[in-house]
């Protein structure tokens, strides 16, 4: 940390010396700032002349550094000193330093050079050593303002993601609802209980549903959604489905099929797979040929294994209601590093972390290949070195239901364990639940509009052809089925109320959207059916709208967010219903 440290203060004060610098701010010297708040934090003393000096030269370059320094002293002589300072070099008098946040987010605020460095050291120092490495020579490149990145609290992965978590079946969700009693609310043990909001998801057949009582916890899934069928014996018959990514030790061959041993949810622990549905780890000729009678090897000496998947990840933003699932997998990645060589890493599945920081109440995560900070609603490198590469992670359609109507519509559906590997009250409502249930936001955001409804109000977003739309959702309830049409394309949304609780988690309907075509559809007499113009009926699945002379309509990418959450990064977007 020393030597990070001395590194930086070294970038810091060649940058306050450079000509460019002295020629744009030659009273900045952002190091001093750093050792000033450090000696106040150590003595108690105020080096009240440094800050006189700072104000004398009202230079607004001051204003984003003192902004974060400000963050940590809102209150006390400290911030009157600040605050006094800031007022000298903004003209602007906000009594607070939220004030002050949201202003410079509003204007915009120009930077100092250094600027990246200088507060990647700031954070370093005084919350974690790891974030100086998102800063390192970001601020050119960088698609967002740097002032209005925020420390959210937390170290760097301090709200962890899970990694390729445990699934598990229905029956064994209820085994361990009623053994880990601790998790109970109001001596309701289920897991999951019937009316608690899951995450749906259903990929490739593959279907999957992630409690928000744990993702409240954890805000971010990594995982591998497939599956393949397991046999009982070469020739035999599929006895379940084994699923990505859940490891298995190869023991055996007979022709293309692997004897496996493995725990894959609903398997039994051993059975015959594709060797083409498998990723192996070693060479698969080498292991023991069962047609000519050979012996398996022990579990212990197997090959590690496992099945092909699709990678994706959701990041679910607590602060402002959105999950937002994702397609991990990208072509063709490449970047410069920091010595401006270009790194070719080819078609890569990311795996994200939470970096400990946020923009206008929204997370911003990180992945753990490049180090670069995405802003988690739009999946837009923010900075970092993919950022203005051209990168953007696809979306991928995500539904918040009620558990019982998921498993009534999934049966075959696997379900997060509540045994993550993390020590958390993983009980309904244990996490968020007095700010989701309040009307104050946590954190600033500048870009607001309460004219039409509240901040928290839940609207569906999507985003066609680079054309965002919000969709209120009491107004989707209300209708059922809406037809519609976005940057060309016809659409039509399916919704459905899901159950009231005692408490609430950014939800309150499943909804689905679909392209229609040039069809008029209308909610249909049963549950899971619409009607199109015809009267013909759809069956409505999480690929698509099925009619029953074998139409397909895909389903669009789309999720559920905070008004305020989604206003905030699309304050030109569409409002359905206010257009």
């Amino acid at each position: 940390m020393v030597r990070l440290r001395a590194l930086i203060l070294g970038l810091l004060v060649a940058v306050a010396a450079s000509p460019a610098a002295a020629q744009e701010a030659p009273e900045i010297r952002l190091e001093l700032l750093i050792q000033v708040v450090q000696e106040t934090v150590r003595t108690g003393s105020i080096d009240r002349g440094f800050f006189a000096d700072i104000a004398a030269s009202g230079d607004p370059l001051y204003a984003a550094p003192l902004i974060d320094v400000a963050y940590f002293f809102p209150q006390g002589p400290f911030w009157e000193v600040l605050s006094d300072t800031l007022e000298a070099v903004t003209g602007e008098q906000q009594l607070t330093w939220r004030g002050y946040f949201q202003w410079a987010g509003r204007e915009d605020i120009a930077l100092p050079p250094g600027y990246d460095l200088f507060k990647g050291l700031f954070y370093a120092t005084f919350v974690d050593p790891a974030f100086a490495g998102f800063f390192d020579g970001v601020q050119e490149e960088a698609q967002i303002n740097l002032a209005e990145v925020v420390w959210g609290g937390v170290r760097v992965d301090g709200i962890p993601s899970l990694v390729n978590a445990r699934q598990i079946t229905p029956q064994q969700a209820t085994s361990e609802g009623e053994s880990l009693f601790q998790f109970c609310r109001l001596s309701d043990c289920s897991y999951p209980a019937p009316s608690e909001l899951v995450f749906g998801v259903r990929l490739d057949g593959d279907a999957r549903a992630y409690p928000l009582r744990l993702l409240n916890w954890h805000e971010m899934f990594n995982d591998v959604i497939g599956h393949t069928p397991l046999l009982a014996a070469p020739g035999g018959e599929a006895v379940c489905a084994f699923r990505a990514p859940t490891p298995f030790r190869a023991l055996a061959r007979h022709g293309q099929l692997l004897l496996v041993a493995g725990d894959s949810a609903g398997c039994p622990q051993r059975g015959w797979l594709d060797i083409g549905a498998t990723l192996l780890d070693g060479d698969a000729a080498a292991l023991p040929d069962a047609a000519a009678d050979q012996e398996p090897l022990a579990f212990a000496d197997g090959l590690v294994g496992s099945v092909r998947g699709r990678p994706v990840m959701l990041a679910y933003c607590t602060l402002c209601g959105a999950g937002v699932l994702y397609d991990a997998l990208v072509e063709d990645l490449s970047y410069h590093d920091s010595a401006g060589e270009r790194i070719d890493l080819g078609t890569t599945a990311l795996e994200f972390g939470s970096s400990g920081m946020l923009m206008r109440s929204n997370k911003l995560m990180y992945d753990r290949t490049t180090n670069t900070v995405w802003n988690a609603i739009t999946g837009v490198p923010a900075f970092g070195p993919l950022a203005g590469e051209g990168v953007r992670l696809e979306r991928l359609p995500v539904v918040v239901t009620d558990w019982a109507n998921w498993l009534a519509e999934h049966p075959d559906s696997s379900v997060l364990s509540l045994e993550t590997g993390f020590q958390r009250n993983y009980a309904n409502g244990a996490a968020y639940a007095d700010y989701f249930n309040g009307a104050q936001l946590m954190f600033p955001v500048w870009q607001q509009d309460t004219g039409n409804r509240e901040n928290k109000s839940m609207v569906f977003a999507l985003e066609l052809a680079g054309t965002p739309k919000a969709y209120p959702l009491e107004t989707l309830i209300a209708e059922g089925v809406s037809n519609d049409s976005l940057a060309g394309t016809n659409l039509v949304l399916v919704t459905r109320a899901t159950p009231d609780r005692d408490f609430f988690e950014p939800g309150g309907a499943a909804v689905r959207a679909y392209q229609r075509n040039d069809r008029v559809f209308s909610v249909g007499a049963m549950d899971g059916e619409i009607l199109d113009e015809d009267g013909q009926v759809w069956e409505v699945t999480e690929e698509a709208l099925v009619s029953e002379s074998g139409e397909v309509l895909e389903r669009l990418p789309g999720h559920l967010a905070f008004w305020f959450g989604w206003h905030a990064f699309f304050p030109d977007g569409i409002v359905y219903g206010e257009e």
